[in-house]
């Protein structure tokens, strides 16, 4: 996803041309370092708060 989201960013930002790649690699680095950790720490509160809201069938 971080991947994803930083080429679209950086597309956005620089356009699709000769320096994308060089542009884009560094930022999706930053991105995952970010998002990586990010997970694994909101992913399981989000789990528990969702078995709080749903009714398990018998």
């Amino acid at each position: 996803m971080s991947l994803i989201v930083s080429a679209i960013a950086t597309v956005r930002v620089l356009g699709f041309d000769a320096s994308f790649a060089s542009a884009w690699l560094p930022a999706w680095f930053m991105a995952w370092a970010v998002a990586f950790p990010t997970v694994l720490v909101i992913a399981p509160i989000t789990r528990k708060i969702v078995d709080g809201m749903i009714v398990r069938p018998p």
